[in-house]
């Protein structure tokens, strides 16, 4: 191989490794323009993430499950509800109006219905019975094999349902956190409709607790909540998974250094 060839040779692998560089430089510095470019879009947010995040966990502050039970509102909802029936049957058993001092501060702002409930039933009455024989045969109603129907929803237990459906509309969250929060939500029904069941066995406990109208006078339903087996474990765990999920999206161990 002559001079010539060789020098050609050696100026084509120089071009060659010139463009692959400068292929290579301009490969670089894109994707460092592309970081410079979207990271304070990605900082931003970041910040709204965390903002709202901080938001959903203040207002989910629950220490223990007998916090998430009342902080919930499954405990003034499950008052109410109980209540409600108390004074059905006292009204329906010995035509005794009932009425407790903390009814005016127990609101109800809607209401739960069973997936079985029937949605109606004939009360057959005085009128009924003048009319003689009727060739439809319903049965009488029963305390004791009482069936809840509807649940009475309070207003922090709806206040909470709105929050947990706000957070699951931000479009700014985590699919991971969103999951978690989903369960949360799925979670608070699911204790809602245990309350619910509560309710129904004490309910059908009325008619040997008060058997006469005399003993309405001195009707207390402390025995009614201690039959109460929901007592928001469930739903306090449930909150564990969140804050889990969220300290594990927000690095949050790292940054404090924890191992």
């Amino acid at each position: 191989m002559c001079i010539d060839q060789v020098v050609g040779l050696v100026k084509d692998i120089v071009q060659i490794l010139f463009w692959l560089i400068a292929a290579l430089i301009a490969c670089l510095s894109y994707r460092q323009a592309k970081k410079s470019i979207f990271q304070p879009a990605k900082n931003e947010v970041f910040k709204v993430q965390i903002d709202t995040l901080q938001s959903l966990l203040k207002n989910l502050n629950w220490k223990s499950s007998i916090e998430a039970w009342y902080d919930s509102g499954l405990a003034t909802s499950a008052e109410i509800s109980l209540g409600r029936e108390f004074k059905r049957f006292a009204k329906d058993q010995f035509d005794a109006d009932m009425a407790s001092e903390s009814e005016e501060k127990l609101v109800s702002v809607g209401m739960i219905v069973s997936p079985s409930a029937s949605g109606f039933r004939l009360i057959k009455g005085p009128a009924d019975q003048a009319e003689g024989d009727d060739e439809f045969d319903h049965e009488a109603f029963s305390w004791e094999t009482y069936s809840w129907e509807t649940f009475e929803v309070s207003r922090e237990f709806q206040q909470v349902t709105d929050l947990i459906e706000h957070a699951l509309s931000d479009p700014v969250l985590p699919l991971s956190v969103i999951t978690k929060v989903e369960l949360l939500r799925d979670e608070l029904h699911k204790s809602a409709m245990r309350a619910a069941e509560d309710l129904e066995q004490t309910v059908r406990e009325f008619p040997r607790h008060y058997p006469s109208k005399e003993s309405l006078k001195s009707a207390d339903l402390t025995w009614a909540h201690n039959m109460r087996k929901e007592r928001g474990e469930e739903l306090f765990k449930a909150l564990i998974e969140l804050k889990k999920a969220i300290r594990e999206y927000l690095r949050s161990d790292e940054l404090l250094g924890s191992k």
